[in-house]
């Protein structure tokens, strides 16, 4: 049986804003928002948290697997270049995908980044007491972690410019960190740079070095690929950047290149500088165990207080981008009216979205009392999903529908369609590999299940309501008068 055809959406009143009928504030420039999409990467605390716990698996087999994970990575910035080019629309991925694949891919997206982005805000939150507590003793991890992101949550209602401001002082602190850290082993070399070449791993049995093997390669290399994670939030502040349709892409280019260069240098330099491999692998934390034996402990303080800064920092561009997902799905009417009418409006006085800010950042607050465990295997996995629905968007958006024409002056990758099947190809290989690991299949099926979730919401709700989820056309990103 056929199903009707329902109307199609509702007209829109675009005479009065270049923002789809939302009047954010279109004031950052493409450095303003680099500096937000950078802090909520977080390249401090992922080289610390992440590359620490990477060098104790995988030890020097980090430096092929971030090499690797860098290559993919950029590559998956040209599918997020490309697309957010074409649809320089508030939401991120939820926006891109439902755009170009249709509103049940759009679905499932959605409810991954729901559910996945107050939960990594909350698991940020619970460490922050880890590296406070070396200057401020008996912090409750509980307790941190609702003050940070109650703070942070408010600090996401401010303006654009004032939070671009704010993230960018706090950048600034984390990246001289990394710096600082780059140069700990670069001015005392103890192996030559072909040490970095060989991967080598800690063999627990022996107590020494061991050669990496393909599948520990293949784990390193998908540790890299979450580390450098977040340059595609970028598009999430595409109706706040001026001239987007032209300059959404250099952000999202530029924050992942940034993002590679920032980890992998200062993770090479501690192989290159560390006293002994089998002692830095051995460490319960690598790259504190480094920072301390070169530095001493008072200056190893003051750069794990700038490793806290970088997570309050990451806390709040999440939050940003958590209420722009939301403001973006109840705009699309992809929830009942009386739910999206209230989240789809923007403060008269700030020009931000902030009822939707706070909701996402209630349940960030709500998620610190899930288990911990289960907020790391609820998100470990959801990342490849969301790759996956990006590179796929990315090979089908120059496919021209009747009547639809090309938008100019917007950005298209080199090599197309190289970048997105190299990289479905790589999250592919990901998958396998987590399929053969009984340790992932916990987090795989929560990821599953997510997007099974989203899917049955578009089945039963989306699909039966035709005023849901209509698709807003970016017909203008001129920039609008700064106030």
């Amino acid at each position: 049986m056929t199903t009707p055809t329902p109307a199609g959406p509702p007209a829109l009143d675009t005479a009065a804003t270049t923002t789809h009928g939302a009047q954010l504030s279109r004031s950052l420039g493409v450095g303003g928002n680099v500096l937000i999409t950078l802090s909520g990467i977080s390249p401090a605390s992922s080289v610390f948290i992440l590359g620490g716990a990477a060098l104790a698996t995988y030890g020097t087999g980090v430096f092929w697997g971030f090499l690797l994970a860098g290559v993919i990575s950029l590559l998956v910035a040209y599918c997020y270049a490309e697309l957010g080019s074409r649809h320089p629309i508030a939401g991120g991925d939820y926006t891109l995908v439902n755009r170009v694949l249709g509103p049940a891919a759009g679905a499932a997206v959605f409810f991954i980044n729901l559910i996945t982005l107050p939960l990594i805000v909350a698991i940020f939150g619970i460490g922050v007491a880890d590296y406070l507590g070396v200057a401020i003793a008996g912090l409750d991890p509980m307790w941190t972690a609702l003050i940070v992101i109650a703070l942070a949550t408010v600090t996401a209602c401010f303006n654009i410019r004032t939070n671009a401001w704010v993230t960018g002082a706090f950048l600034f602190v984390e990246m001289a960190a990394l710096a600082f850290l780059a140069l700990l082993g670069f001015i005392h070399i103890e192996r030559p740079v072909t040490a970095l070449l060989d991967p080598q791993a800690l063999d627990a049995a022996t107590g020494g070095l061991a050669p990496l093997g393909i599948a520990g390669l293949v784990l390193a290399v998908t540790q890299g690929i979450f580390s450098y994670n977040g340059y595609g939030g970028a598009i999430y502040f595409a109706e706040e950047t001026r001239n987007a349709r032209r300059t959404i892409a250099r952000a999202v280019l530029w924050s992942a290149l940034i993002t590679v260069v920032a980890e992998i240098v200062p993770l090479s330099a501690i192989l290159l500088g560390a006293d002994s491999l089998e002692e830095l692998f051995g460490a319960a934390l690598p790259v504190e165990s480094f920072l301390t034996a070169r530095s001493g402990e008072a200056v190893s303080i003051v750069i794990l207080v700038a490793i806290a800064l970088a997570i309050v920092n990451a806390i709040i561009a999440i939050a940003l981008q958590s209420g722009r997902l939301l403001f973006a799905a109840a705009r699309d009417q992809a929830m009942p009216a009386a739910i999206a009418r209230p989240l789809a409006t923007i403060s008269p006085t700030t020009r931000m979205p902030v009822r939707a800010t706070i909701v996402m950042g209630v349940i960030a607050l709500a998620a610190c009392f899930v288990p911990f465990d289960i907020l790391l295997n609820a998100t470990g996995s959801t990342l490849a999903f969301s790759y996956g629905f990006i590179a796929i968007a990315a090979l089908v958006v120059r496919r021209r529908r009747a009547g639809e024409t090309v938008p100019t002056g917007g950005f298209r990758m080199p090599l197309w369609p190289a970048p997105p099947v190299v990289a479905l190809i790589a999250i592919a290989t990901i998958f396998v590999v987590g399929i053969l690991d009984p340790a992932q299949w916990l987090s795989l099926g929560l990821a599953a299940g997510i997007v099974a979730a989203g899917f049955l919401y578009y089945l039963l709700y989306l699909r039966s309501n035709p005023g849901a989820a209509h698709l807003l056309e970016a017909d203008d990103d001129e920039p609008e008068p700064v106030k």
